[in-house]
């Protein structure tokens, strides 16, 4: 009888191991016209690039830490998928016209397939300009609108999976969180009105709202999402009450005193010390606030390295230099302009926030043409895109100095000022010191400021 048991036993537990779900997503996708190398899944303290064939395939099985929500990225464009534990995902989409083409299949297709069309929805429906220059009322009103719409869309799927509907809803209080903390900034930007500022009551509907919830910060991207902005907000305010308040300083200081030591406090150190930390007046007390804010060892060796390479091209230094083709024709290097101020614009075709300072940077040409200073402007597009650099300077009729760089991001110039984003302006002085390597865009009135001190 004892070994009849022990054999019934063995056979249960071999029931129960062949039963359990897998514990990883079978990703597949197709990508017409591809230009990237790799599609890149990333959320939820987990990454992982997958190849993408010529002919546009890719296909991985992901050890997902969690079930949930993560960023998928297929070239420069980004989109939200749902992931679950054995199951399977199929995307296709049409790199050209990312959102508009994203179709899925596989055992999670409802879930992303909602999420495809409540991205496409928003993009379609929401006027942010129009939302957030309005009042208060008017402005809560329309958040309220947009969140009755999206549960109707919601409702018509008939999604029957109830663990995605539990993590959306927590998704969607965190996002809708974001909007109205964003709210005041945002009517600033958007109505040009500085000294904006929302009704004592305004924010009292986020009672609710943890700011210090660190497991909600390991699971929830828009969690993640409503932190930075919270405390962003809270920075921006606190900088504001002194002269040449640096928000960098302000945002260090309020997330080491209000978050516990840990990886949540960490993640938003060093998340927003990418591009916060600047070689500038602040970047030696930004960099000792976070070294003693107990850091995670690996992200304070990678903030150091950055940190070492600022000290670098920190005001008085020396300017790195370059030597580049220039679309009139030979090449043209910093030397060559020995004896004026150089106002560099590092930019590239694809980037519209480049694009959309090329107005303002006319202008400031303008204005100060044939005074001691020479504008310079730096494609770092790839090799690729050497004919369509041509025909835009050409077609826009852009001004000044127009320059290749000779291998995009990873030209010694980029590099030597540690550029992770454009557009990127600099200031050099006659003798070929840096005056600023982080300077005001052509469109921010703090140039010109700099300029009239300077010339």
């Amino acid at each position: 009888m004892n070994k009849l048991i022990l054999f019934l036993s063995a056979i249960t537990l071999l029931s129960c191991k062949q039963e359990e779900k897998p514990q990883y997503v079978v990703l597949t996708g197709t990508v017409e016209n591809n230009v990237g190398e790799t599609a890149l899944v990333r959320g939820n303290d987990f990454e992982s690039r997958v190849p993408i064939s010529e002919t546009g395939i890719f296909t991985d099985t992901l050890n997902i830490p969690t079930n949930g929500f993560y960023d998928l990225y297929v070239g420069r464009e980004r989109t939200g998928v749902y992931l679950e534990k054995g199951n399977t995902l199929s995307v296709k989409l049409n790199a050209e016209e990312f959102d508009e083409t994203l179709v899925y299949s596989g055992s999670l297709a409802k879930e992303n397939n909602f999420m495809a069309a409540k991205y496409l929805w928003n993009e379609q429906h929401i006027n942010f300009k129009e939302m957030y220059t309005a009042d208060e009322e008017a402005f809560l009103l329309k958040h309220a609108q947009i969140t009755t719409a999206l549960d109707s869309l919601y409702a018509s799927q008939n999604i029957k999976n109830e663990s995605f509907k539990n993590l959306l809803d927590e998704e969607d209080k965190y996002s809708k969180a974001s909007i109205i903390e964003n709210y005041q900034e945002a009517h600033r930007y958007y109505s040009a009105d500085a000294n904006f500022k929302v009704s004592d009551s305004f924010l009292s509907v986020l009672s609710n709202i943890d700011y210090t919830d660190t497991l909600a910060f390991r699971k929830s991207v828009a969690y993640q999402s409503l932190l930075e902005t919270h405390y962003n907000r809270l920075a921006g305010e606190d900088a504001r009450k002194t002269e040449n308040g640096s928000e960098t300083i302000s945002f260090l200081k309020i997330v080491d005193t209000e978050m516990p030591d840990g990886y949540a406090k960490d993640k938003l150190m060093t998340g927003y010390l990418q591009f916060g930390l600047k070689p500038d007046e602040s970047l030696e007390e930004a960099y000792t606030i976070y070294k003693n804010s107990n850091p995670n060892p690996e992200s304070f060796t990678a903030l150091t390295e950055r940190y070492n390479k600022l000290k670098t091209i920190t005001k008085g230094n020396p300017s790195p230099t370059f030597n580049y083709e220039n679309h009139k024709g030979g090449t043209t290097s910093l030397a060559d302009l020995k004896d004026k101020y150089v106002y560099i614009d590092v930019w590239a075709t694809w980037c519209g926030p480049c694009l959309r300072e090329i107005p303002s940077l006319k202008a400031v040409e303008e204005a100060y043409h044939g005074k001691q200073i020479e504008f310079v402007s730096i494609s770092i597009d790839v090799e690729k895109d050497y004919e369509k650099w041509k025909t835009m300077v050409t077609e826009k009729q852009l001004g000044g100095i127009q320059l290749m760089a000779d291998n995009n991001w990873k030209s010694e110039f980029a590099v030597d000022y540690g550029i992770l984003g454009i557009p990127r302006f600099i200031l050099i002085d006659p003798q070929g010191n840096i005056v600023s390597a982080d300077a005001p865009r052509p469109s921010d009135p703090e140039l010109r400021k700099i300029l009239d001190e300077l010339i």
